[in-house]
């Protein structure tokens, strides 16, 4: 091969530039993200310390809610309703002070928050809430619940076409407040029937007669 051939080197005799930014880019490129935090001997919140939740695994046998501590860090943006993410199936003998590590990180819902624990054993700690905005209240959980009751399937099923998947730009828009809510109208025709003006006063302050 003649000199012309030759493959320049960078400064100092290395390898050629060009080739060394392409290796810093694969190597960039597969750095692996940063897990979440699984909270080794973090203090826990000092009140309801236990959240109660519904894994995203639509398995008949696994259809109920798993108990984890919630970690003080967290305690202001762990509240019912809101997505997190989990350690699950890590098996009661991986325990380190008291506390169940290990496991899968698995997406799920935060139904509630309790003060103490129905399962006796080490409990694993929330690894992480993926957003403080609740997108599961008590009604909605009940009509989800009491449709996969009604069709003998698992409630995490239902819950994924019930909420709308996560939007994290949505999320971080910021919204001016809701106007307020109208004045009652005039009772107008409805004054014929009996309770028609207390039907329109009752929607009107946000009921649901």
């Amino acid at each position: 091969m003649s000199s012309e051939n030759d493959t320049p080197e960078g400064p100092g005799g290395g390898e050629p530039e060009q080739l060394a930014f392409i290796r810093e880019s694969v190597r960039r490129a597969k750095a692996p993200k940063a897990k979440p935090r699984t909270w080794r001997g973090a203090a826990l919140a000092k009140e309801l310390p236990v959240a109660r939740v519904l894994v995203d695994k639509g398995v008949l046998h696994l259809d109920r809610y798993f108990e984890y501590a919630v970690p003080e860090e967290l305690d202001a943006v762990a509240q019912p309703g809101v997505r997190v993410r989990v350690r699950f199936g890590a098996g009661s003998k991986n325990v380190r002070d008291g506390r169940r590590e290990g496991g899968g990180l698995i997406d799920g819902f935060l139904v509630e928050r309790v003060a103490e624990a129905e399962y006796q054993g080490p409990l694993a700690a929330l690894a992480q809430v993926l957003s403080p905005e609740p997108v599961l209240d008590a009604a909605l959980l009940g009509l989800t619940r009491a449709v996969a009751d009604r069709y003998a399937g698992s409630l995490a099923d239902v819950l994924q076409l019930a909420v709308p998947p996560r939007h994290a730009k949505a999320e971080a828009r910021e919204f001016p407040p809701p106007p307020a809510p109208p004045a009652a109208p005039e009772p107008g025709s409805w004054q014929r029937y009996e309770r028609g003006a207390d039907l329109l006063a009752s929607l009107a302050a946000g009921g649901a007669p």
